[in-house]
């Protein structure tokens, strides 16, 4: 591998571990006492400073070794870090993100918070105790004072475990660990050395075995060349394996082994009373061993990276394929064959489709926990700004949505839940507490799904917006006219505007209208849209619905007028062919259906699409179908099901995209084009 690809990883790479860090940090400073969460942000900047060094990113491995430092002292002393000291890691994550991007970019000037927040880091380092430093971190050129006889014990090669295991202080585990270094270790930025240093870091090393060839010819060494076979060497450490596995993160499997020395068990002689106790004793202390090796043992998991091209091409491929794959189920020389073995293989194909499409579908779809998360940070520095107690409540982490959604998904977000803070929450504890509210603003974000859609959702318990200052705000800029009337949702509306705000203060981050217009224009860039509701005095919700962006779903196929429409299974709760004595009508024009104590309003499909309808069937002469979206539930009449189906979603066009009633296309088997309904826009 060129070093250029290697040095393309570990950007990515790097990218991964801060935004890692920053989530990390933000739960930390909520669970204090957690030192397993101390421990995963130390091992993140860890490996950060070992790669930025084998790049020769000189600056951001400095700085990255002094963050280290600190991260050090918290997790192996019992000083809980106080706010200041968490806005400092906060501050350090930001550095470091960009002195990496000055460090790709090649240019010569460093970020300007650099030397004040490193300065802030090494303050911190000096007021704290003298035996947190580990003396052995500092870097020198002599390696005879870097690593002299107070690290590697000179012991005989006679020398037993047991001997090293007297050696060991309270607390402290005995590890075997064994490199076997390739030879172009040296290309790939490390030595043994660096890896003794690191180890210093989780432990001391008792001693260390050096297998040296024999046959080795000084006069023609190659100095890029490794050729030092095996290197073995003994650590004593409070860390468990994983951790001390850690510092060979970017080495190959075969190239360490971390192995905990075990004390064997003294052989103990029991009377014959005591036997049957002893053998208890025993299996116990034998299933406790097990489990203690089990949780050392570093568990390691392949993960594969792949161009997110490659994916969309082979997402492509299997919509061609389900396509074919219909084509073969629908063809009528095909279903004229009275044959079960050909029946038979087609109900297996379409089975073994479904299944690989499934599997494709998997691969771009992820928890939209990770986005989420990252608002915590953004919330928390909101709130700073603006001085108000803010408190994030997430639900719905866990629902999946395709990675070019979460994508887009992060600025409107950011927009949103800022904008929330700053114009939505009250001014101050006294106004809140006068409202009869809790002294901390409460803002939900929440994600589910619903009817086929992805709905995302940022509540705030706010004072709501003021719809007779955006009204009057709407006429002044002349988008809404004198003898215009609006629903609320329309005036709602006008917020996102450009430049639309109804701040009396205008901060760096105030107003509703403050980033309102880019949040409509991304959200609608991907075929979504944004609704707002809100109630003076109780708070405001966004809602965001992303459309089907998935290329195969599953549709019931329904017939109307000779027409093939597909509706999206999830939205439908059930289907039914009413009686006449359900069928009521209002007026001699709204029509209703009686669905057990539900009175539902019928939706013509005809009549919503603008189809030709000489002859109006009878409600009891058709059948329904009960559809639940946003508003509620309704009763769609169509001519006949034709039956459930996979169909691969086909863009419109940007001529159709905005076609009301409609939220896509899709090939049928026959060759058809087929619409997909949107049962957001049908009532």
């Amino acid at each position: 591998m060129s070093k250029e690809k290697l040095r393309q990883i570990f950007i990515e790479e790097a990218n991964e571990i801060i935004e890692k860090m920053d989530v990390d940090i933000i739960n930390y400073e909520e669970s204090p006492t957690d030192k397993a969460l101390l421990n995963e942000i130390f091992r993140g900047v860890h490996t950060l400073k070992g790669s930025a060094n084998a790049f020769n990113f000189v600056r951001l491995g400095e700085f990255v070794h002094h963050f280290e430092d600190v991260l050090d002292y918290f997790r192996n002393s019992a000083t809980i870090p106080k706010s200041d000291d968490v806005d400092l890691f906060l501050e350090s994550v930001n550095v470091i993100k960009e002195t990496l991007y000055s460090e790709v970019e090649e240019r010569q000037e460093l970020p300007s918070a650099y030397a004040p927040c490193l300065a802030k880091i090494q303050h911190i380092l000096l007021h704290v105790n003298n035996n947190v430093l580990v003396p052995e971190a500092i870097s020198t050129n002599d390696l005879g004072l870097e690593f002299g006889n107070d690290v590697f014990v000179q012991v005989p090669q006679t020398c037993s475990e047991d001997d090293f295991r007297k050696e060991l202080d309270k607390g402290e585990s005995l590890f075997k660990i064994v490199l076997n270094l390739d030879s172009d270790i040296y290309l790939r930025g490390f030595d043994h050395f660096l890896f003794f240093k690191n180890l210093l870091h989780v432990g001391k090393i008792l001693a260390s075995y050096w297998s040296v060839p024999e046959d080795l010819d000084t006069e023609v060494f190659d100095v890029e060349r490794n050729v030092i076979q095996e290197v073995t060497l003994y650590l004593a450490s409070t860390h468990d394996a994983q951790s001390i596995a850690d510092v060979f993160a970017f080495l190959e499997e075969e190239e360490f082994r971390v192995e905990p020395i075990v004390a064997q068990p003294l052989e103990v002689v029991v009377s014959v009373d005591a036997e049957s106790k002893g053998l208890e004793a025993s299996k116990n202390v034998e299933i406790h061993e097990k489990e203690e090796n089990k949780r050392s043992t570093p568990v390691s998991k392949n993960f594969l990276k792949i161009d997110a091209l490659k994916l969309d091409e082979l997402f492509d491929s299997i919509g061609e394929l389900v396509i074919a794959q219909n084509y073969l189920g629908e063809n009528a020389k095909i279903k004229a064959i009275a044959d079960a073995e050909v029946s038979k293989t087609i109900e297996n194909l379409s089975k073994i489709t479904r299944l690989i499409q499934n599997r494709v579908m998997g691969l771009r779809m992820i928890p939209i926990r990770d986005t989420f998360d990252k608002m915590k940070r953004v919330v928390r520095d909101s709130s700073k700004k603006v001085n108000k107690p803010i408190h994030l409540m997430l639900e719905g982490e866990e629902t999946e949505i395709d990675k070019t959604m979460v994508e887009a998904l992060s600025d409107p977000l950011v927009h949103i839940i800022r904008n929330a803070i700053d114009h939505g929450i009250e001014s101050s504890v006294e106004e809140r507490i006068k409202a009869g509210k809790s002294e901390e603003g409460q803002v939900h974000l929440r994600a589910y799904h619903r009817g086929g859609n992805i709905i995302i959702e940022v509540r705030d318990d706010g004072r709501g917006i003021n719809k007779a200052k955006v009204y009057s705000k709407g006429l002044e800029r002349g988008l809404v006219q004198k003898d215009e009337e609006l629903s609320d949702a329309q005036i709602y509306g006008l917020i996102m505007q450009p430049g639309f705000s109804t701040a009396d203060v205008i901060s760096d981050i105030s107003g509703r209208g403050v980033g309102l217009d880019v949040v409509k224009t991304a959200i609608e860039a991907v075929r979504g849209k944004i609704d707002i509701s809100s109630e003076e005095g109780k708070g405001t919700t966004f809602c965001i619905v992303l459309p089907l962006t998935l290329a195969i779903i599953d549709g019931m196929i329904v017939r109307v007028k000779e027409k093939i429409f597909i509706i999206p299974t999830l939205c439908i709760t059930e289907s039914f062919r009413p009686k006449e004595s359900s069928v009521h009508s209002a007026g001699g024009k709204e029509e209703f259906v009686q669905l057990r104590s539900d009175l539902l309003p019928i939706v013509r499909l005809t009549h919503v699409l603008e189809l030709e309808d000489i002859h109006r069937p009878n409600p009891w002469e058709s059948t329904l179908v009960c559809i639940e979206n946003a508003r509620g539930k309704f009763a769609l009449l169509v001519d006949e099901l034709v039956g459930r189906q996979q169909v691969v979603i086909k863009t419109l066009g940007e001529f159709l995209a905005k076609t009301e009633g409609v939220s896509g296309g899709a090939v049928m088997g026959n060759g058809e084009i087929a619409l997909i309904l949107n049962v957001e826009e049908l009532y």
